[in-house]
């Protein structure tokens, strides 16, 4: 399995420079406190992000060279949504900024990072 198939992501949207990613909270995704780990919402954000990313650089590899969250409220249950949007393209860095929230709207965390796109052999 992939590792988006073992976390239980699916992206919903994608186009544009533009991504959202859905997951539902499962005991899995949970630490000792009963809420959310950390490094799953992260993960949350890169994939939106680099999604975003992804979309605009079809044939290439997505690389994430820096990510920072900033995390917000703490996620118990329900749903994770992670919606990520490229705010620079360049012809081999990027950078993009992300929101996860929850099932009623409220902020979970922000992120914002940067990404490389080399280009595929042969191009």
């Amino acid at each position: 399995k992939s590792f988006s198939e073992l976390l239980g992501t699916e992206t919903v949207e994608r186009g544009e420079g533009r991504s959202k990613v859905r997951m539902v909270i499962r005991p899995r995704h949970t630490q000792g406190a009963g809420v959310v780990q950390g490094g799953i919402i992260m993960t949350l954000a890169d994939q939106a992000i680099s999604s975003a990313l992804g979309s605009l650089s079809p044939g290439y590899t997505v690389v994430t060279i820096e990510l920072k969250v900033n995390f917000i409220a703490p996620a118990k249950e329900g749903v994770l949504i992670g919606e990520g949007r490229i705010t620079h393209r360049g012809s081999l860095i990027s950078v993009g900024e992300g929101t996860i929230t929850d099932g009623e709207g409220r902020l979970i965390a922000q992120a914002m990072g940067t990404w490389m796109t080399p280009r595929p052999a042969g191009r």
